[in-house]
Order: structure tokens, then C-alpha cells, then sequence
């Protein structure tokens, strides 16, 4: 199993769609370009893990179902701030010990 970037822009426009944003109403809530987001959805480009962790955190979705599509636990309930803040934290303390040891 591999990052396929048509698949995960894939996903992220099925999530904006489902939730009624059109592409400039989400661009301005996470405060990128249109055309960024547009080129993300289609493929085109890849997200940086900071865009991928705002992704997961406005849709409520896991980074494993933005960036490989699994399933389990996808829709998750909403949390509160302090436990989301928690394992963002967590997220990129453990991105950072892998940036370390490369």
C-alpha cells in the first residue's frame, strides 16, 4: 500500500463536496488559494502534512482515511478541543522523531 495523490485529492473533494463547501468557501477556512486546493483535489499536487492535519481536523476524518483511504473509523465523532490538540501534538512530535532519524 502506497500514497496515491489522486486518491487523497480524491477523498478531500468527496469531504468538501459532502459537506457542502465549494472549493473557495474551503480554501478561505483553511487559508490557502483556490487554485492550491483545486490542484490537490485532482492530483496534481501533494499536501504538506500541516495541510493534511487541518484536512483531518475540519472534516473530523482520520489522516489514515485522507492519505490511504482506510476505512475503519473514518467518521469519527467530533472531539474536544484539548483531546484533538493532544494528538495533533502527538502527530508531530512522532513526524519529528521520524525526521530526526532520517
Amino acid at each position: 500500500m502506497s500514497y496515491d495523490m489522486k486518491e487523497s485529492g480524491k477523498r478531500i473533494q468527496q469531504l468538501r463536496i459532502q459537506h457542502s463547501y465549494s472549493q473557495q468557501q474551503l480554501a478561505k477556512e483553511l487559508n490557502i488559494d483556490r487554485s492550491h486546493l483545486s490542484h490537490i483535489e485532482s492530483g496534481e499536487r501533494g499536501s504538506s502534512i500541516d495541510l493534511l492535519i487541518q484536512f483531518s481536523a475540519f472534516f473530523h476524518v482520520t489522516l489514515d482515511y485522507i492519505i490511504m483511504g482506510k476505512n475503519d473509523s473514518s467518521l469519527q465523532t467530533p472531539k474536544n478541543g484539548a483531546q484533538l490538540k493532544r494528538e495533533i501534538s502527538d502527530l508531530i512530535n512522532h513526524l519529528k522523531s521520524f525526521q530526526s532519524a532520517l
